[in-house]
């Protein structure tokens, strides 16, 4: 097996599936009291499982994922590459990578954006292609990754957030409410935040909304949004999938380990299929989830 502490990373990242035990250091915020209309529960259904282990006895470390139209693309940071095929799991292929891959936002129906951690660097990848057609030097370690109105927010040393265009330039830099943000994603005018333990909802300048936190999970990962502006995160300890109301104030757990989840890591969820997408970081399954408001 490859080393994958060979990048001499430290130890506290969640890059190859290095797990974090360390204090959390987060601000103290309460949660807005204001009441919003509940969108909860939802309805999740098994549509597919897939297998995307091309060859037998790989190793993989899946720890992001997106749906573009027919095409399902995962980042495996155990091997520096993408591996994309079709929404069935048939045609697999990879695209090779110089650097380690971690969190990825579409761009367009042909186009991701990767943050490579402690390269500082972003890489733009045409995966009709399969190359990378630009690379972006980030400031300091680049991990969450956004890409929203024509620009990429970008979480930097997981406690600011750079908003800058394709090709790099900073237009505004946004304080974030934790000193631990790992991943970040939209819902509507909002921005959503996670860290190890909590869900963080802010405007668009970072303005807190509400905070979401349960004891019992410790270690969430990733974090997607649907059209109700429902959160949905991954927690790799208690093997589940989450969701949030899109006021914090109701949570449901709609996958587990009896589901087949087995450390999940990446998360999507493609607002124009109404289609969930979760991958484990380790076995190569991923799961596509129908998911259906239930009527009151």
């Amino acid at each position: 097996m490859k080393n994958i502490f060979k990048h001499q990373q430290p130890q506290s990242e969640d890059t190859c599936f290095l797990t974090e035990n360390e204090p959390n250091k987060e601000k103290a915020f309460p949660q807005d009291q204001a009441s919003v209309k509940t969108n909860l529960p939802v309805s999740v259904t098994l549509r597919q499982q897939l297998n995307i282990n091309k060859y037998e006895n790989e190793h993989l470390n899946i720890t992001s994922c997106i749906k573009t139209g027919n095409t399902l693309v995962f980042t495996d940071c155990e091997n520096d590459r993408l591996i994309f095929c079709n929404s069935d799991g048939t045609d697999i292929h990879h695209i090779p990578l110089s650097y380690i891959p971690s969190y990825m936002t579409e761009v367009n129906s042909n186009t991701v954006a990767v943050s490579c951690i402690f390269n500082r660097t972003i890489l733009i990848i045409n995966i009709s292609k399969g190359s990378v057609t630009s690379t972006i030097n980030t400031s300091g370690y680049c991990r969450g990754i956004l890409y929203n109105g024509n620009n990429l927010y970008v979480v930097i040393d997981q406690s600011i957030i750079h908003v800058m265009d394709l090709t790099g330039k900073i237009i505004r830099t946004i304080t974030l409410p934790s000193y631990r943000i790992y991943d970040i994603t939209e819902d509507r005018d909002r921005l959503v935040y996670i860290d190890l333990t909590s869900i963080y909802c802010c405007s668009l300048d970072g303005k807190l909304i509400w905070k979401f936190k349960m004891d019992k999970f410790q270690d969430l990962r990733r974090v997607t949004t649907d059209n109700e502006g429902n959160v949905y995160v991954t927690d790799i300890n208690s093997h589940t999938v989450l969701v949030v109301s899109d006021d914090g104030k109701l949570d449901r757990e709609i996958r587990t380990k009896s589901d087949g989840l087995n450390k999940p890591w990446g998360i999507y969820f493609d607002k124009k299929e109404i289609i969930l997408l979760v991958c484990n970081v380790r076995d190569g399954k991923a799961f596509l989830f129908d998911v259906k408001k239930k009527l009151a």
